[in-house]
């Protein structure tokens, strides 16, 4: 008789426990569930070039880590606006920075040397562009800074191997086929590889600019994650909203309710999602899906909507059903009690 009472009370119990336990995981404050951004978007760097229309953005979120980029000397003074940032001024040619930078010195910390074919470049570094980068390190050093090199296609496939072990940062221009993630990746994730074995301290970064579908290039961003430490972003002040929301892809936390529908990845799932491309909805899910048969399943789904007075009424009618089961347990064990001593 007494195992039968015992094995009642267990099973009262375990029912009465399930409601408090989906009451209580209802009852979670929302500011206990941390919002998410994707991790492999917030470890990237920003490299942002500076207009007035998106410094505050770009303040906002920036760190220690991001640059704040003047891409032509015209424009240095607009990095004295820059609250935390590390500041990195553009010269298309060695020789006019190793006459302005003794001037700037006070005003940047990082020498940019962007140097392509063309007229804008002088063709004696076109030439020699290894030398050209020598220099360009001997007048970082000279001053305490580091160099980034941004070559356009040619210089990087031809000259960056060599080249990369003089430089601090390597920027690769992809921003004219950025719409072509296949094209960025046949180029980058090779090319990276080697700079990477002739500088393992070297950081790279791919040069977007603010054109299109934001989602879109945050995702190209994705798929790129463990080849790349940074993006380098051309804005002006034309694609001013472009940037902020580029922006809030990449730093903003965003907290979208989920559709409860897929299962919850297993393990080797999750450790491929690493590698490939994750989609958009993974990306930017704030909230954990509910695994089906879990007390946060399909009904617990859409009590999970319900104001906040209606799950504080749910736990409530939770312990009061709880204390009735208890009471009524509870009498029955003295009632079994007293009638078995007085049967003695």
């Amino acid at each position: 008789m007494w195992k039968t009472t015992i094995l009642l009370v267990a099973t009262l119990l375990l029912a009465a426990c399930a409601p408090v336990t989906s009451a209580q995981a209802l009852e979670a404050p929302a500011e206990s569930i941390e919002p998410s951004i994707d991790p492999r978007l917030s470890s990237l760097w920003i490299d942002m070039s500076v207009a007035p229309k998106v410094m505050n953005a770009f303040n906002r979120v920036a760190t220690t880590r991001d640059i704040a980029r003047a891409d032509h000397v015209s424009l240095v003074d607009m990095l004295d606006q820059v609250e935390t940032a590390r500041r990195l001024v553009v010269f298309k040619n060695v020789t006019d920075a190793e006459m302005l930078v003794p001037r700037l010195a006070d005003k940047m910390d990082i020498i940019g040397y962007n140097l392509e074919h063309g007229p804008s470049n002088r063709m004696d570094e076109q030439q020699d562009p290894v030398g050209s980068v020598r220099r360009a390190r001997a007048l970082a050093d000279q001053y305490g800074m580091q160099l980034a090199f941004g070559p356009d296609h040619s210089f990087a496939l031809d000259d960056g191997v060599q080249i990369a072990p003089y430089v601090d940062i390597f920027v690769l221009q992809v921003q004219r086929v950025q719409t072509e993630p296949k094209t960025v990746r046949d180029f980058v994730v090779p090319l990276v590889a080697k700079l990477r074995q002739a500088n393992p301290k070297l950081e790279v970064s791919v040069q977007l600019r603010t054109e299109g579908d934001t989602k879109a290039l945050a995702d190209l961003l994705l798929s790129l994650d463990g080849v790349v430490d940074g993006v380098s972003i051309l804005t002006d002040d034309d694609t001013a909203a472009v940037a902020d929301a580029l922006l809030a892809e990449l730093r903003a936390p965003v907290a979208e309710v989920p559709t409860p529908q897929q299962p919850a990845p297993t393990k080797s799932e999750t450790q491929a999602a690493m590698v490939e491309t994750p989609t958009p909805a993974t990306r930017r899910t704030a909230f954990a899906t509910p695994l089906p048969g879990s007390p946060l399943g399909a009904g617990a789904t859409e009590l999970a909507e319900a104001d906040p007075p209606v799950r504080s009424l749910l736990l409530l009618s939770s312990l009061t059903v709880i204390g009735i089961i208890l009471s009524g347990v509870l009498t029955t064990v003295l009632l079994y009690t007293v009638k078995r001593g007085k049967r003695r």
